[in-house]
């Protein structure tokens, strides 16, 4: 099982990192047309980057965050929580049944972005909050800041989650959803200059560019060596 895993993973990585091109061209474009008024998303990722460059790295809260994404993802997948356990550089949550998802979901799923996204789409519901739109721009920079600076911090020491489904698929795995699931934020966050359609399509385009280029190139040194012979 593990060696198919890991063969689909190979074939999938060159279209994964198409997807991930896709969503940076986007965003690139976006970050280019981009009025003042998303300054403080900006400021967000740069004061979180500096906090943690300069005082340190606040694992505790990554990681009551990493061990609730597990619980959640167990939960929706049917499974009841048995223990819950948090320290400071590491937590353990024992389930009564696992999968991919429930093991890798800390990794792809930024649990503090979405919950800042939800607190602040209800209370849309009952008050007028645009005022303080700026003011969640802030958090949610400061909050994907925190997801990727940690988690690839956290992939890039000995990770027991990493090894359960093989190292290399999940690595594939975990940057092919985290592509979709930033996706997601961007059109969330930024809905008058990013939607739903123009960043998939974006990434659809992307990945049947380098599928066709990767095929014609095969039917040509396939060519080349039935011509030779």
């Amino acid at each position: 099982m593990r060696f198919i895993r890991n063969t689909a993973a190979f074939f999938a990585l060159p279209g994964v990192l198409a997807c991930a091109y896709g969503l940076c061209k986007v965003f690139l474009s976006f970050t280019g047309s981009s009025g003042t008024q998303y300054i403080p998303f900006w400021l967000g990722i740069f004061c979180y980057c500096v906090f943690q460059v300069i005082f340190y790295k606040p694992m505790r809260t990554y990681v009551f965050g990493h061990e609730l994404t597990h619980a959640v993802a167990g939960v929706l997948s049917g499974a009841k929580i048995k223990k819950f356990k948090v320290g400071k550089e590491s937590g353990s949550v024992t389930l009564s049944k696992d999968n991919v998802w429930i093991t890798l979901a800390p990794y792809f799923f930024p649990i503090y972005t979405f919950a800042i996204i939800l607190v602040y789409i209800f209370l849309g519901w009952f008050a007028d909050i645009r005022q303080f739109y700026p003011y969640f721009l802030f958090l949610i920079g400061i909050s994907i800041a925190f997801h990727i600076a940690l988690t690839v911090y956290i992939v890039s020491i000995d990770q027991p989650d990493l090894k359960v489904y093989g190292v290399f698929f999940s690595y594939v795995l975990i940057l092919f959803i985290n592509v979709i699931v930033f996706a997601l934020l961007a059109a969330l966050a930024f809905p008058n200059e990013i939607s739903v359609s123009e960043v998939f399509g974006e990434m659809y385009e992307s990945v049947v560019a380098v599928y066709v280029f990767l095929l014609s190139g095969i039917k040509e040194i396939f060519t080349a060596f039935t011509s030779a012979s």
